[in-house]
């Protein structure tokens, strides 16, 4: 069997096609590098597995491993909400994904960061994506007619989104109450006959002890860029798709830095963990009510990684206001807000009250 060429990636920006020279780019329709001038593809070599990373050994000062995510890659911030973008060139970044404003920065050199140890691929491409807008915006009735200059394909674009994933043990020593319901007959009179109901009582007895469950794969947004009821609407994610970081994923797409850092990602953990933890614990302590005084509650082996997962983003403004739309770039599924045309919904209460003027006339 003839060998592959191997592409030249002497310079991450440069994943030169081996038959014509020109920048290849990642292509969800194959999953490949692929040219976009002659079609010549090539798979890209996921080296190892998506491993995770203990949590409290990686925050030891001498263990922070930092790095760009590409080499050469470069990033660029916007002034407008802050968030910073990572690309290997040619793709540049001239408008933010995430909130629309025009982006005025010099790129430079990405900063070091916790360098991913997964990805989602795209799946979705492009005009599939921007199919998925046009069926979205077309449902959307009493927008405004203006909306629909949204659906196109330089309005929307794909960019990676920044996860951190988290494992842990946890072991909640509580203290409470367990409540057990008992009934009396109570007798009474009503207008002038003897009748009876029954009353719930409680007894309430103390109740302590342990719990222990493990979590895994706990999903934390790492961006502050998109509403957090966006980002709980994309879920789930199909985790069992990842692939091992490779830099070549990026080609002809961006990718965010992280706005969330690892330990204000477990912080947020331990907020998720908090609410399954305190349903494990009313179980434990049983009867018919429960009252929970005190959680007290040890995480141990815990480890982490940093994903990063597809979506195609966008925004833009409407009567001073900014609204955003993602599409999941595994799914196509759209989340978004939009604004309302008071004349379109003037004019279809217009229209309703004549048609019940004109029904009530008919039905007289």
């Amino acid at each position: 069997m003839k060998k592959a060429p191997e592409i030249n990636r002497e310079n991450i920006n440069r994943f030169l096609c081996p038959s014509c020279g020109a920048n290849m780019v990642f292509n969800p329709q194959n999953g490949q590098l692929t040219c976009s001038y002659c079609g010549y593809a090539q798979a890209i070599q996921a080296v190892g597995t998506v491993e995770e990373k203990s949590y409290e050994e990686f925050l030891r000062p001498e263990a922070m491993q930092l790095q760009p995510m590409a080499i050469n890659a470069m990033q660029v911030g916007c002034a407008s909400c802050g968030a910073i973008v990572n690309f290997t060139p040619p793709e540049t970044a001239q408008e933010c994904d995430f909130c629309g404003a025009k982006i005025v920065a010099l790129p430079k050199a990405a900063d070091p960061l916790i360098a991913p140890e997964g990805v989602l691929p795209f799946r979705v491409t492009t005009p599939q994506a921007n199919a998925a807008l046009k069926g979205w915006i077309s449902s959307r009735w009493f927008a405004p007619s203006k909306l629909k200059d949204f659906a196109r394909p330089d309005k929307i674009s794909s960019i990676y989104i920044p996860y951190w994933t988290y494992d842990a043990f946890s072991r909640p020593d509580y203290d409470g109450e367990r409540g057990e319901h008992y009934y009396e007959t109570v007798y009474y009179e009503e207008n002038g006959e003897q009748k009876s109901r029954q009353v719930r009582h409680t007894n309430w007895y103390s109740a302590s002890g342990a719990v222990g469950r493990q979590f895994d794969d706990v999903s934390v947004p790492a961006t502050t860029s998109l509403p957090q009821n966006y980002l709980n609407a994309l879920e789930p994610w199909d985790f069992a798709e990842l692939k091992s970081y490779e830099p070549a994923f990026l080609s002809g797409h961006k990718a965010q830095t992280y706005q969330i850092a690892l330990p204000q990602g477990f912080q947020r953990f331990k907020e998720i963990a908090s609410g399954v933890i305190l349903s494990d614990v009313c179980r434990d302590i049983g009867g018919d009510e429960q009252r929970v005084h005190n959680v007290s509650t040890y995480f141990s082996d815990i480890t982490f990684k940093h994903l990063l997962l597809p979506v195609y983003a966008g925004a833009y403004q409407f009567s001073g206001k900014t609204f955003q739309i993602v599409v999941n770039g595994r799914t196509g599924e759209v989340q978004g807000d939009r604004p309302y045309s008071w004349l379109k919904i003037a004019a279809f209460v217009f229209v309703l009250i004549v048609l019940i003027v004109i029904l009530a006339s008919v039905l007289r």
